[in-house]
């Protein structure tokens, strides 16, 4: 009888446990926390570091501290800058020139102003999932243009595909962040 008295009460003590340490572990992006750049203003870092079109923006979490990794195309060369989060200081700019990569699916990418901006997206998304947009990419799907943007409420990972001319949802995904 005991044993089987046991064996409920360890369980609710692991479950409790494993709820106390879930909610300690990493950082949170629930919300972009005080002191942290928003996307727009590390967009507007790498615009004025290298002249260009911004296609892909996420923050990442290091050890070493809060980056924003960017990447820029200008005149045919893609430029990937590693921002501070918090100091807005360009630690990293590297360069690659699009035109000796064998993918010739980027040229597909060029906006006429039929576009709808980065910035409508986001709200789109965020219409269906509430948190930080901590990437967000102009891509080309299938012979679509469409914004790949991720959101995290420090729950949740949210993964969604906006058509970039008409605004639609594409794709919605919802996962449990394992961060």
């Amino acid at each position: 009888m005991k044993k089987w008295m046991t064996i409920p009460a360890l369980a609710g003590v692991l479950v409790i446990g494993g709820v106390a340490m879930a909610g300690n572990t990493g950082h949170g992006l629930a919300a972009t926390p005080k002191g942290l750049l928003t996307i727009e203003e590390a967009e507007a870092i790498a615009v004025k570091s290298v002249d260009g079109k911004v296609t892909q923006i996420e923050l990442d979490r290091e050890k070493s501290g809060d980056i924003y990794e960017v990447e820029v195309k200008s005149d045919g060369v893609e430029y990937d800058l590693d921002i501070d989060a918090k100091t807005g200081n360009v630690l990293r700019t590297d360069s690659d020139d699009e035109f000796d990569d064998d993918d010739s699916d980027d040229k597909v990418i060029v906006s006429d102003g039929k576009f709808i901006t980065k910035e409508a997206a986001v709200k789109i998304a965020m219409k269906q999932a509430k948190g930080t947009a901590t990437e967000v990419e102009l891509d080309e799907d299938d012979g679509r243009v469409v914004y790949e943007i991720e959101i995290k409420d420090g729950k949740y990972e949210y993964d969604f595909d906006i058509d970039a001319i008409s605004g639609e949802v594409l794709k919605f995904e919802k996962d449990r962040d394992d961060e």
